[in-house]
């Protein structure tokens, strides 16, 4: 992408230019891109965009049974709701930079928009951050821990294969919850027990079939042994049917706290990965508050469908 950006600056005679106009207002910026995307559409004509849509990808339609994908969406949400997992209905925008400003994910690899959004590329920030705006602004109140799902299409920018089962947009389902701190990891292990029912129950009582847990080790606590031990003895415990295996082989990647988890179907001794999961920083980040909890987690809906 630099080098595509430096031939295309080097062609107008100016290299200064882009940072010139990142140097102007943001909704000056804005106005400006607004018109030049204004000016553009004013000579597409209609055989112009079927021309469009034959080559974008981001277009195309999913192979997908509607009717199936509807009905998955209202019998997972169903299960949620019946275990105290509240559901919201997402916008299909997002804020700018929802998921890059996290950090792991590169700007490139999601669809921006102008008038400071984005397409909706991953929920579980989406739903991170009405957490932290509802904890800010005092109308929502995270202690006891508060438990959110949704169902979401989403729109992703980086290259997939071209074969079947793979589409820049498909369907997840994610769950994300919040609490505070209250000692003896005590927040962390209802989170984590509240995910791991919802998943077990779907892939026990929709699919007729063994729920399995993928548990990794992660950077991000002081006590990362002690903290391990303590989720791994929670779902050996609380969850006596769920087996667990162990990944010791990606520590080092920041994206999850603590731990990480892989979510894992096995049916008809066909073993499927349907979905992970694992403890952010988002809320702490957004709300400056080192005594926030959150966990987050997703299955791919498409996946399960195909």
């Amino acid at each position: 992408m630099s080098a595509i950006v430096d031939r295309i600056l080097e062609k107008l005679g100016d290299k200064e230019l882009v940072n010139k106009l990142l140097s102007l207002p943001k909704s000056d910026l804005n106005s400006l891109l607004l018109d030049i995307h204004k000016k553009q559409s004013d000579n597409i004509t209609p055989a112009n965009v079927l021309k469009s849509y034959e080559a974008n990808r981001f277009s195309v339609p999913s192979e997908i049974n509607p009717v199936e994908y509807h009905r998955f969406q209202v019998e997972i949400l169903d299960i949620a709701q019946g275990i105290g997992i509240n559901s919201i209905l997402l916008s299909p925008a997002a804020p700018f930079a929802s998921c890059s400003a996290f950090g792991c994910v590169d700007q490139n690899n999601v669809v921006s928009a102008t008038r400071g959004a984005e397409i909706l590329a991953d929920p579980t920030n989406m739903l991170a951050i009405i957490i932290a705006d509802g904890l800010k602004r005092k109308k929502i109140n995270n202690q006891p821990p508060i438990h959110y799902c949704t169902t979401a299409r989403v729109l992703r920018a980086q290259p997939f294969p071209k074969v079947k089962g793979y589409s820049s947009h498909f369907g997840l389902f994610c769950v994300v919850s919040s609490g505070k701190d209250g000692g003896s990891y005590s927040c962390e292990r209802e989170l984590l027990l509240k995910h791991l029912q919802c998943y077990r129950k779907l892939v026990v009582e929709k699919y007729s079939a063994e729920f399995s847990v993928i548990l990794g080790k992660r950077r991000g606590y002081t006590d990362g042994d002690g903290f391990f031990e303590c989720m791994a003895e929670l779902i050996k415990s609380e969850l006596p049917n769920v087996r667990i295996s162990y990944d010791f082989d990606s520590e080092d990647n920041n994206y999850y706290k603590g731990i990480s988890f892989k979510l894992c179907m096995t049916r008809g001794g066909n073993a499927v990965e349907i979905g992970d999961g694992g403890f952010t920083d988002w809320v702490t980040q957004m709300t400056g508050n080192s005594k926030e909890r959150c966990l987050t987690s997703a299955i791919g809906v498409d996946r399960l469908l195909m």
